[in-house]
């Protein structure tokens, strides 16, 4: 069972990553489009992007699942070693801490994601997406990987993220929302749905998404409104049960 998950997802993972994105934004084609085919095309663009990553995610929770709560791995073994990537990529304090590691090391619902893409990019056609492969609306102080935005208060000195590929935008967004304080509450949401077994339902983890933005509650208004309306719940469940036999008898 454990060579069938193994070759399951390095073959998911080939086929699907053939896929990245050599331009900044989405591809030109999309710019031309209006109306229900552009909502189509950006919906069918960024879910494969976002399986991608979440296939990546669930690989990294298959290990930590494997070592069985194992402590005092030899520190010269690739599983330790593998395990201390794991440590600082989530910022886990303690390195045998295998119920943190699984708290954070899980998937970001589809429906979630593109609603989140989708308010924050301007559905794709926002400067700093078609600029700076900037998708989720991410800051930075860093000169050297920032831009300034246009209308920013002269007192103020944030940057809006470059990119290097709009891949490397959706990997950062997920580690942000695994990893960083503000959205335990998604986390700890996320995991009694994992521990109910069932699919991890982006409209209802929307709600812990206050966080996000400045405009709190009416942002979860919006995504919500955006997931109900083009029925993205759909995606998530599809997701489930794609991916369910890797967990299956684990949470």
């Amino acid at each position: 069972m454990k060579l069938l998950k193994n070759l399951f997802l390095a073959c998911f993972i080939a086929s699907l990553s053939l896929a990245e994105t050599a331009t900044k934004g989405f591809p030109q084609e999309y710019y031309k489009l209006r109306g229900k085919k552009a909502k189509t095309y950006f919906f069918n663009f960024l879910e494969k992007k976002i399986r991608v990553e979440n296939i990546k995610i669930l690989t990294e929770r298959i290990f930590i699942l494997s070592l069985k709560g194992k402590k005092n791995l030899n520190t010269d073994s690739k599983e330790y070693k593998k395990l201390k990537q794991l440590q600082k990529k989530y910022k886990v304090q303690d390195l045998y801490d295998y119920k943190k590691f699984l708290k954070r090391i899980d998937i970001i619902p589809p429906s979630l994601a593109i609603a989140q893409a989708a308010t924050e990019s301007a559905w794709g056609r926002s400067r700093f997406i078609r600029e700076a492969n900037n998708i989720f609306g991410h800051w930075t102080y860093n000169p050297k990987i920032g831009m300034v935005p246009r209308e920013r208060d002269e007192d103020k000195r944030h940057l809006i993220r470059i990119f290097p590929t709009l891949e490397s935008s959706i990997a950062i967004y997920m580690r942000n929302l695994n990893r960083t304080s503000a959205y335990e509450d998604f986390r700890t949401n996320r995991q009694k749905m994992r521990e109910n077994n069932v699919y991890i339902d982006g409209y209802i983890l929307s709600g812990d998404m206050t966080e996000y933005s400045a405009i709190g509650h009416n942002y979860v208004l919006i995504l919500k409104s955006i997931i109900k309306r083009y029925k993205l719940a759909d995606l998530d469940k599809k997701f489930y049960e794609r991916t369910k036999f890797l967990l299956k008898g684990q949470k």
